[in-house]
């Protein structure tokens, strides 16, 4: 019985002296989580283009992939700039991995893909995320948002697929980026 009660009195101290940490750990996961949505946002809503010199109106400027991650939504984005970055929600990613050259030759083909497909694109304003084990993708031109329906990944991994290019080249760009980190 006494060592029950000294268990007991261990875990309760270790919860006490503890629960700061966990409060804290609580609160930098949602503002990385507040972070990766403004990021994403930023990007699809093309206000992270108004930094850059302008082009004509139906230019491409960048590819980005949607796809759900069981738990949260991962953004992989290509800019004609060079950036490329990946956003984790909840929480995380990586920013300016472009800056790599194995990096930036894989956004040039992702955003090469995409242009080649952009017929299976449409206008959109809202950036829902994708169902589960989906992809959307993404075309982001000076003056529009464009995007594809959502795409189960079982589909877009078969090669008969129209945007399994694109797939292919996302999952390219994506493995660059983790090479880089």
């Amino acid at each position: 019985m006494l060592r029950v009660t000294v268990v007991v009195a261990v875990v309760v101290v270790l919860a006490l002296l503890l629960r700061p940490k966990f409060r804290a750990w609580g609160e930098g996961r949602a503002r990385a989580a507040e972070a990766a949505a403004a990021l994403r946002d930023a990007v699809l809503s093309r206000r992270m283009l108004a930094s850059l010199p302008a082009k004509e109106s139906g230019a491409l400027r960048g590819a980005a992939m949607d796809w759900n991650v069981g738990a949260g939504l991962a953004t992989l984005v290509a800019i004609d700039d060079g950036t490329v970055s990946l956003y984790l929600n909840p929480g995380g990613g990586t920013i300016g991995a472009g800056t790599h050259a194995n990096v930036a030759r894989a956004g040039a083909a992702f955003r090469e893909e995409a242009a080649k497909a952009r017929g299976a694109f449409s206008p959109v304003q809202t950036y829902p995320a994708p169902g589960a084990d989906s992809v959307v993708f993404y075309l982001l031109t000076e003056s529009a948002t464009l995007a594809t329906a959502p795409i189960r990944m079982q589909e877009l991994q078969r090669a008969e697929h129209p945007l399994a290019g694109l797939g292919t080249a996302a999952q390219a760009l994506l493995t660059e980026v983790r090479r880089a980190r």
